[in-house]
């Protein structure tokens, strides 16, 4: 139905400069897409979206909702949202909730870090 209000957007919150590497990758015949890379275990990586249109953020985010993909977008900020696109899974506390909190807790970092250096990135590509 309306995705943002089944899943709500996070507070920003200040993340070290350090703590995430970004890269822009070309996939032949798909572009270029803009991947976040955890610094520290288990090395999460995030996918970042960038829709043109609200109507677009609300197709990708109601799509991940659907496919149950692990998505983080900022509260009133619609320029972005990232997705979980991998973790060293041998990185991870053996234990439940550790092995979950851990990963939800480095993509809500990654979608912060990317609200707050994610222009800067582009503007340097």
């Amino acid at each position: 139905m309306f995705p943002r209000m089944q899943h709500r957007g996070l507070e920003f919150r200040h993340v070290e400069r350090d703590a995430y590497k970004a890269e822009l990758r070309h996939v032949e015949g798909h572009g270029d897409y803009w991947l976040i890379h955890q610094q520290s275990k288990p090395h999460v990586v995030a996918h970042v979206h960038l829709p043109k249109t609200e109507t677009e953020f609300d197709n990708i985010l109601g799509f991940c909702l659907g496919q149950n993909h692990w998505c983080e977008y900022i509260e009133n900020d619609l320029s972005f949202l990232c997705v979980i696109a991998g973790f060293n899974a041998a990185e991870l506390t053996p234990k439940y909730p550790d092995f979950i909190s851990e990963r939800v807790y480095a993509l809500s970092d990654a979608t912060r870090w990317w609200y707050e250096y994610g222009k800067e990135c582009i503007s340097i590509k």
